[in-house]
């Protein structure tokens, strides 16, 4: 019996550890009643400690079948340890033309991952900190569940 629980509690491990896909750091911010009012920042901290490795940044956009349009705008702003601010701004396309939802999903609710940063470095050890704000004109958003953020681990390309 002990060997039974030691195999599943192993499984189940590895199981958890394989889907990670490299992810050091996952958070997402909740909106109540799927509705993301204007004036709320979603505000995530990363405590960066390695300066070698190579991230991608992530951002994961929740939305319901009730999103009225077929694009998002989202304003991305990024300040690091030492007071450097990077902002952009970022349309998200959320369905084709034809209204049928691009990203994942389940039931009502769909899920697209969006790219910010790709293969990058964190330079200085210490907390990055990201905000997030709605772009879209609607002073409250209905359709949008949550918004989340991923950092992964990625392999350093071969040097030769």
């Amino acid at each position: 019996m002990r060997n039974i629980k030691f195999l599943a509690l192993a499984a189940l491990t590895f199981a958890l550890a394989s889907c990670s896909d490299g992810v050091v750091f996952q958070q997402s911010k909740n909106f109540p009643k799927d509705t993301w009012v204007k004036d709320t920042m979603a505000v995530f901290n990363y405590d960066a400690t390695d300066t070698k490795g190579l991230y991608d940044v992530v951002f994961d956009i929740r939305n319901t079948d009730d999103y009225p349009y077929q694009n998002f705008y989202l304003f991305a702003n990024s300040y690091s340890p030492d007071g450097k601010v990077y902002r952009d701004t970022l349309e998200c396309v959320l369905a084709d033309n034809d209204g049928r939802w691009i990203g994942e999903g389940a039931g009502s609710h769909h899920h697209l991952p969006v790219s910010f940063f790709k293969s990058i470095q964190f330079p200085k050890r210490g907390t990055y900190r990201f905000e997030l704000i709605q772009g879209m004109r609607n002073d409250s958003l209905h359709g949008i569940s949550d918004i989340g953020i991923r950092i992964m681990h990625t392999p350093n390309p071969i040097k030769r």
